[in-house]
C-alpha cells in the first residue's frame, strides 16, 4: 500500500525543483518556501536523526506535540518514513516525544526539543551530521493515504491554518496535497488581516480551517 513516504518519494521523482511546502508564521513575520526536494532532504536527515539517535525502529509510538510549523511537516514525514506511529496524545509509552523547549514533556522515554528557530537554525546544526538519503523498508501511514481527501484537484495549493492533531488537518492540509502533486501554504499565528493577501501572493486554490473570498474551504 502507499504510504506518505513513497508520495513524496513520486514527487521527487517527477519534479524536485517546485515548492511542496510554503509556512509563514504572521507573528514573526518569517517566511519559508521549501521544495519537494528541500522537503525530501530535511526528511531524510531527520529520519536518519530518529533511528540512529533515538533509536526509534517501525512500530515505535512517536508523540508529536508540535504547533503549526514548517518542522512539524518534517518530523511527521520523517516519523512515517521509519515506520513510526504517530500519536499527538502526550504519554502513552512513546519511545520519543517531539515537542517544543518550552513545553512540559516530562517522563522516562526520550525527548527532542525544537524551537522553532528562524530558518530552522537548531534544527539545521541538530541534524547536519545525518546522511542525506534514508533508505526505510517499513514505512508507515497508509492508513493516512487511503482515507485522504480523494476530491482535492490535481495541484492544488492548499492555505491551512490548523495544526496537524486532528484528521481533516492531515487529510487535506498535508497527505492530500502530497497525493495530488500539489503544495500547502502553511500559516501560524495567522493575522485575518494577512490571510487574503498571503492567498493572492501564493496563488492559493483552497482553504483549511479560514474563509478567504472567492476560495472553496475545504472543512465545510
Amino acid at each position: 500500500m502507499t504510504t506518505p513516504a513513497d508520495l513524496l518519494s513520486d514527487q521527487l521523482s517527477r519534479d524536485g525543483s517546485r515548492p511542496l511546502i510554503t509556512s509563514y508564521d504572521d507573528r514573526t513575520g518569517e517566511r519559508v518556501e521549501l521544495s519537494v526536494a528541500t522537503t525530501a532532504n530535511w526528511v531524510a536527515k531527520t529520519a536518519n536523526l530518529l533511528v540512529d539517535e533515538y533509536g526509534v525502529d517501525p512500530g515505535d509510538l512517536v508523540t508529536v506535540q508540535l504547533p503549526m510549523h514548517w518542522q512539524a511537516i518534517i518530523v511527521l514525514l520523517s516519523c512515517w518514513s521509519v515506520g513510526a506511529q504517530v500519536s499527538f496524545e502526550p504519554g502513552g509509552g512513546a519511545v520519543l516525544t517531539v515537542t517544543t523547549t518550552d513545553a512540559d514533556a516530562v517522563g522516562e522515554y526520550s525527548i527532542l526539543a525544537l524551537s522553532l528557530a528562524p530558518m530552522g537554525a537548531d534544527f539545521s546544526r541538530l541534524v547536519a551530521a545525518q546522511p542525506d538519503v534514508f533508505v526505510g523498508l517499513d514505512s508507515s501511514g497508509a492508513d493516512l493515504v487511503e482515507a485522504a481527501a480523494p476530491d482535492l484537484p490535481y495541484a492544488a495549493r492548499v492555505l491551512t491554518v490548523l495544526p496537524f492533531d486532528r484528521a481533516d488537518a492531515l487529510s487535506y492540509g498535508l497527505i492530500g496535497p502530497l497525493a495530488v502533486s500539489g503544495s500547502i501554504v502553511a500559516v501560524a499565528n495567522a493575522d485575518p488581516a494577512a490571510l487574503a493577501s498571503h492567498a493572492r501572493t501564493e496563488r492559493v486554490t483552497h482553504t483549511l480551517g479560514v474563509t478567504i473570498a472567492d476560495l472553496p474551504r475545504l472543512d465545510h
